[in-house]
């Protein structure tokens, strides 16, 4: 193909070659030229190769530079960062609320047990003694244990338990020392379930990032074909692999080359439970039954419409983790019917089923049972002790004016715990189900629950007295807050506001110039209310709307607003993903500088007290206002979780529900 030369180009081209002519003539022309010593025509050759060979050189050079550079390029878009530290146990204030241990996994580790959960890990001699109990936030990360696998890693060559967190990595311990493998990426870090190799390398299964190896110094991917997938479970090794998923079904992994099976193929769904191998079949559990497969194949399913959430093969047995208890499989040919009995319903919700040495152990929430025989029974060998609470995730907290420490929870209803937290008492039906807030009332003594099921009213014994919704006069049975206003409430809906005093009750909404129906909380202080919703602020005067406030007022970082108090005469506002503002008496909104960023305040999370400004984060843990110094302090260490749902105070503490059990404070030993 003819390449176009520019006219400036063809005359310095021209020019050069007149230069070269001339020269030529001059040289040829010369006496002294003509009779120059052909032996030094070998210094000017010798020269020229020199200037030859080191462009050549200097081109080689630049190759091999641009070379090394893209290799380095690729390799760090290859490895993912991490960390790998030595765990210090953490000296705090924070005293710890025992809460269920709701165990997830066990493991036999040099001669002892270990169970781990939400609430940590147990450490049990061969007796069943327990000998150590380490804690999210105080030994431990502050995360729940999801799962365990012993195993020996090329960076120490020794045996180590290793322990799958639901956000903080996988944590290794030799029986005196944790330390902890911790990705950089929140998605890599995301880890659910882990396979060592022989070979020193551990597969880890994530959330969003697939199949991860660790070779005891680099994070990468295991294979492209198994990149951003959502695991549930891992099993096989490295050269055949098989891979659970969330919604895509099992995959097999074999000699580099994937081979999916999900419902198209014969899968009884695509949302794969657990994994267990036995010689040449696989078997997968689901939540409506177990996929057999044999020599790589789909062969049929077993055990149709149970949730399996654990499975064990054993020769023809195969034992399958039910709600119901553990079922016992017998998988004929496929000619013949299966032989299921009946299941142990002590034992129900299985979360795993393991082997040591010859005993047969099944792991469940609140225990873990061993199989006596082959065709015998199971006998609990350990089992979690007496709690002060009765669930982990807390969603409200408040004290009455008795001092008792009422405790909402998400899906468990409340607690009411007497000053000394010797006696609980536990409520739980229909209405108090999903607890959104607490509210006290100081005159009346009364309390008042805010729930997705309507407004359960208690008198000041803490017996149930009424419960209002929608067909009482409310907007909808779902209140998301309430505050204490004039004589009687203020409650917040996802259709509005409604108020509710000895009058009746009368609401109002976006036809009335609410700036959003959808409210997440609400503050009163006087005549002035403020509905916080999803689309920005609402400020409302003897219950009118005076002002509304979005993302295109100056100030305010985000529409969607999920906690609001009063402090002083201004009020503090949290939002769902642009931190914390204030809002002053005159309209306008100022940033802090710690606290305005980009972070989520958890709904209804926030509270004031004499001295300081409290508000619980999503992931991010608890952030502090010291009102006499106006600056903010992120608070992460005792805590059980960086997730913050819930805050109360009085007795001279501060109380912290988190979405992984409650810790309380001293005020006054605050960092």
């Amino acid at each position: 193909m003819n390449k176009s030369i520019k006219p400036e180009q063809d005359q310095r081209k021209l020019a050069g070659t007149v230069r070269a002519g001339i020269l030529r003539c001059i040289f040829l022309s010369s006496p002294k030229m003509r009779y120059f010593p052909r032996f030094k025509w070998r210094y000017v050759l010798a020269i020229l190769s020199l200037l030859a060979v080191g462009s050549a050189g200097l081109v080689f050079w630049r190759a091999q530079r641009a070379l090394r550079f893209a290799t380095v390029e690729v390799q760090s878009q290859q490895f993912l960062e991490l960390s790998v530290r030595k765990l210090a146990g953490v000296s705090s204030g924070f005293e710890w609320i025992n809460a269920p241990e709701a165990f997830a996994g066990a493991a036999v580790f040099k001669g002892e047990f270990y169970l781990c959960g939400a609430a940590g890990l147990f450490r049990y001699d061969s007796h069943g003694v327990l000998l150590k109990h380490y804690r999210p936030g105080q030994e431990l990360p502050p995360s729940p244990l999801l799962r365990m696998a012993s195993g020996i890693l090329r960076d120490v060559n020794e045996p180590e338990l290793l322990i799958v967190t639901a956000t903080e990595g996988v944590l290794a311990f030799n029986g005196a020392d944790f330390r902890q493998i911790l990705p950089t990426d929140t998605n890599a870090r995301s880890i659910t379930s882990i396979l060592p190799l022989n070979s020193g390398q551990l597969l880890l299964g994530t959330r969003k990032r697939g199949v991860l190896v660790y070779d005891g110094q680099k994070l990468q991917e295991f294979h492209a074909s198994l990149a951003g997938l959502h695991v549930t479970e891992l099993a096989g090794n490295d050269s055949d692999l098989w891979i659970g998923t969330h919604d895509q079904g099992v995959i097999h992994w074999q000699a580099g080359r994937s081979e999916s099976f999900a419902e198209a193929q014969g899968m009884p769904d695509p949302q794969v439970l657990s994994i267990a191998l036995m010689n040449d079949k696989a078997y997968v559990g689901t939540p409506v039954g177990i996929g057999e497969f044999e020599n790589g194949r789909f062969v049929r399913v077993l055990a149709p419409g149970r949730f399996v959430r654990a499975v064990y093969a054993q020769g023809p047995e195969v034992l399958a983790g039910t709600a119901e208890g553990i079922a016992e499989i017998t998988a004929g040919p496929r000619r013949l019917q299966d032989i299921v009995r009946p299941a142990n319903r002590a034992i129900a919700d299985a979360q795993q089923i393991f082997t040591s040495g010859d005993s047969l152990y099944a792991v469940t929430r609140t225990a873990l049972y061993q199989k006596e025989s082959q065709h015998g029974g199971w006998r609990r060998v350990l089992a979690s002790a007496n709690t002060t609470l009765a669930d982990r995730n807390v969603s409200a907290l408040a004290l009455d004016r008795t001092g008792r420490l009422w405790v909402g929870y998400f899906d468990r209803g409340l607690d009411l715990l007497d000053t000394n937290f010797q006696t609980r008492t536990h409520i739980e039906d229909d209405n108090v189900f999903c607890v959104n807030r607490v509210l006290p009332n100081p005159g009346s003594g009364s309390v008042a629950v805010a729930t997705a099921n309507g407004l359960v009213l208690f008198d000041e014994s803490g017996s149930k007295r009424q419960v209002l919704g929608r067909a009482d006069g409310l907007l909808a049975d779902h209140i998301t807050d309430a505050a204490l206003y004039g004589n009687g409430m203020v409650l917040a809906t996802p259709a509005g506001l409604t108020f509710l005093d000895g009058s009746g009750t009368h609401s109002l909404y976006a036809f009335h110039g609410l700036v959003n129906n959808h409210v997440y909380t609400v503050g009163a202080a006087g005549t002035e209310v403020i509905a916080g919703t999803l689309g920005g602020i609402s400020r409302l005067e003897n219950e009118n709307v005076t002002a509304n406030y979005t993302v295109a007022t100056h100030g305010l970082t985000h529409n969607w607003i999920s906690a609001v108090v009063r402090n002083g005469d201004e009020w503090m506002v949290g939002t769902y993903g642009g931190g914390i503002v204030r809002l002053l008496p005159d309209g306008r909104f100022e940033p802090f500088d710690l606290a305005t960023a980009k972070f989520e305040v958890y709904p209804n999370a926030m509270l004031v007290t004499g001295q300081h400004v409290f508000a619980g984060t999503l992931g991010k843990g608890l952030y502090i206002y010291h009102r006499d110094t106006n600056r903010w302090t992120v608070v992460t260490e005792g805590l059980p979780s960086l997730t913050v749902t819930a805050l109360a105070a009085g007795n001279g503490f501060v109380y912290v529900g988190t979405d992984n059990g409650l810790v309380r404070i001293a005020e006054q030993n605050l960092p």
